[in-house]
């Protein structure tokens, strides 16, 4: 076990031990009775050590067993109504419903979202995102995972097995054309990866109580999709109480003509699935790090865009150019409508040149690259054939490699880029 590996340990047992307070308080009073009992010299002392201990040992043991019978009277299971909810639900004005999955045409009651990964998408935003500039306002509370998904917020975090648990960047603002043409401001707030892990990433899972009887059958405890669709409608990030923090995927050009791929390692999202260019979500630092006196969202994701692919590909990049274009904006639907936005980014590095950072070796297997003639018309040829084949399966790859693709294409059919 390396350095980093214990790092990610410690952290996943400081959120455990932060959403067990209560026997941590507990313990704690043991420690102060048995301290009284034993070190505190009179009558009075040992009388209220001994009924300090005995309180704490009963309250401990007690709230021990309660989380052990918690624990085994839950089960996590696939809501298999999630794909016939998804089928159903009226989407925000100007968006249409796509699916990740090249093998598959259509997101079918008998699929499961996780297999079929759908996703939301608006052409007319897309077109737009590029040009726009909008303010942000950030939120210095920090999001609170809701009330429904408390009880399960330990069990969520070890199903999902988050690598490390970084302080994020909620999106508050629905993305729309009318917010877009208008520049109107944009609301962020903190949050964390773990937060994600426990509301975004359970979208497709359902909680059930297990019956004591061997022949009882277990009933819905709670669906988690009931906070991402309600009376049919897929709810926005303005109404939505998951984490929702901001994704950021882009396609990553060299100086000498190569489109960027990476096979990623073990991690927790996309792991051991192919990846173009650098993908990732904002870090909180992100904000303060862009340096500007008034920064937008469309400089925060360029920002952090860039700043995701100097970490997993050591890309650099030349200062007095722009070097990322933002090329739009989805919703994963299998992550319960998290937002994802996505950009092509040149770089001055040479294919030879990259290599992941030492932070993010161990979730980059691999760095490779596909030649492309420096137009427009050649960077789509190259798209074409990988999304071509991307349906054989070979290796899969990741949503969003997927959609970066495919919006990119759309962006390079409308946009001349200069190489």
């Amino acid at each position: 076990m390396n350095l980093q590996d214990i790092g990610d340990l410690i952290s996943r047992t400081r959120y455990k031990i932060a959403i067990r307070i209560r026997i941590l308080i507990d313990f704690m009073m043991l420690v102060a009775g048995m301290a009284l009992l034993n070190f505190g010299g009179t009558s009075m002392t040992d009388y209220a050590g001994a009924a300090l201990t005995g309180i704490s040992v009963w309250l401990f043991v007690t709230n021990i067993f309660a989380e052990i019978r918690k624990s085994e009277r839950t089960r996590v299971i696939e809501n298999e109504e999630y794909s016939k909810q998804l089928i159903d639900c009226t989407l925000p004005s100007g968006f249409e419903m796509h699916v990740g999955a090249l093998d598959q045409v259509t997101l079918r009651p008998n699929l499961s979202a996780a297999a079929v990964r759908p996703y939301i998408t608006s052409a007319e935003v897309n077109q737009l995102l590029d040009g726009a500039r909008n303010p942000i306002m950030v939120d210095v509370r920090k999001f609170e995972v809701p009330e429904a998904l408390e009880s399960f917020r330990a069990r969520c975090v070890n199903i999902k097995r988050p690598n490390r648990n970084d302080p994020k960047i909620r999106l508050q603002t629905d993305v729309t054309a009318s917010a877009l043409k208008r520049c109107e401001v944009f609301a962020l707030a903190r949050t964390d990866y773990f937060s994600g892990s426990a509301t975004n990433e359970m979208a497709c899972e359902q909680f059930e109580s297990v019956s004591k009887s061997p022949i009882g059958r277990p009933s819905l405890l709670f669906s988690v999709s009931d906070l991402v669709i309600q009376n049919s409608r897929l709810l926005g990030l303005e109404e939505s109480v998951l984490s929702n923090h901001i994704g950021v995927s882009t396609i990553v050009l060299t100086c000498d003509h190569q489109v960027v791929l990476q096979d990623q390692g073990d991690q927790a999202v996309s792991g051991n699935e192919t990846a173009v260019g650098a993908s990732g979500s904002l870090d909180l630092r992100d904000i303060d790090e862009t340096k500007l006196n008034a920064p937008t969202l469309q400089g925060l994701l360029r920002y952090g865009m860039e700043r995701e692919a100097r970490e997993e590909l050591s890309a650099e990049f030349n200062n007095g150019r722009p070097n990322t274009f933002l090329t739009g904006y989805a919703r994963y639907l299998a992550r319960g409508g998290k937002p994802e936005f996505f950009g092509i980014t040149r770089s001055r590095s040479t294919l030879a040149q990259l290599k992941p950072t030492r932070p993010d070796k161990r979730f980059v297997a691999n760095i490779r690259g596909i030649p492309f003639l420096p137009s427009s018309a050649g960077l789509i040829d190259v798209i074409d054939s990988l999304l071509k084949e991307g349906e054989t399966n070979r290796r899969r790859y990741s949503l969003s490699m997927v959609v970066s693709l495919r919006i990119g294409r759309e962006f390079l059919q409308h946009q001349q880029l200069q190489f």
